[in-house]
């Protein structure tokens, strides 16, 4: 397995908190799992996290959360669309 480097091992730790925290948040009632910053959080640690399978080549863990990457900015295109028509 190549080495990712510092930068790397930080921003993967980075992807973890997001969603790790997104969970926690949701399950004590801070947000809901439809909320744009629970989205938000799981795009972005899902997606920090897939880069970093990708750096260490753990292709089931690019497969994983890539997948959860896409449905979560999935769900977040179609929460800001439905707020978008909400205002109109």
């Amino acid at each position: 397995m190549p080495d990712p480097g510092l930068i790397w091992r930080v921003l993967s730790v980075a992807g973890f908190l997001f969603l790790v925290g997104a969970y926690i948040a949701n399950q004590r009632g801070a947000c809901r799992a439809t909320s744009r910053r629970y989205l938000i959080a799981n795009v972005v640690g899902s997606g920090l996290l897939a880069a970093y399978s990708a750096v260490i080549r753990e292709w089931v863990f690019v497969a994983l959360e890539g997948f959860w990457c896409a449905a979560s900015a999935w769900a977040l295109w179609r929460e800001l669309g439905r707020a978008g028509s909400a205002q109109e």
